[in-house]
């Protein structure tokens, strides 16, 4: 009797352990893209930008999204855009796409 309780116990600690992790929450406060030295950083606020993590966030399993320029370097490597080629087809393209934000001149996004 006692083991089944201490199994059911575990499973339901295990399955509410697991349904948390994929609902992590996005950064609260915008973070801050730092672009090239001669354009200004990009305020990025994920509130704004929807609930659907995986749109940008490719590769990275629900609950455990990492931040771009994990998988992003400088430089594009084999398929893999570099992170201001990954931003700009991401995040510019989407602008364009829902005609929604700023896309069309650099210094909407880029704030000297």
């Amino acid at each position: 009797m006692m083991r089944k309780v201490a199994f059911w116990t575990a499973l339901v600690v295990a399955v509410v352990f697991a349904a948390g992790t994929g609902f992590a929450a996005p950064p609260d406060k915008p973070i801050v893209l730092k672009a090239a030295k001669f354009k200004g950083p990009v305020t990025f606020e994920h509130a704004k930008h929807g609930k659907d993590c995986a749109a940008c966030h490719h590769k990275d399993k629900a609950g455990a999204e990492q931040k771009c320029t994990k998988c992003h370097s400088d430089k594009t490597e084999g398929k893999k855009l570099s992170a201001k080629e990954a931003f700009h087809t991401q995040c510019k393209d989407c602008h364009k796409r829902s005609n929604k934000g700023p896309y069309k001149k650099c210094d909407d996004c880029h704030k000297k």
